[in-house]
């Protein structure tokens, strides 16, 4: 899925498949890496799609820095 604008306040939506996200702890593990990043607004995992959505603002931070904190806790984000 290509990243959206949100050009009205400038934030930035990626969206990874991450196929090794199996339970809660996984999803908790994710916002932790995730959520305390300069820049990131909102972070959604969703568990079925094993999917993680970040909106941030691109000003702040960059797609390649919160792929390798997604990265860092021990998963595998694909776009």
């Amino acid at each position: 899925m290509p990243a959206r604008y949100n050009c009205a306040v400038n934030l930035k939506e990626v969206v990874w498949h991450t196929p090794d996200i199996e339970c809660e702890g996984c999803v908790r593990s994710i916002h932790r890496a995730l959520d305390d990043i300069d820049g990131v607004q909102q972070v959604e995992v969703d568990l079925l799609q094993k999917t993680v959505r970040v909106v941030f603002d691109p000003m702040r931070v960059d797609e390649t820095r919160l792929q390798q904190a997604i990265e860092a806790a021990g998963f595998t984000p694909s776009r």
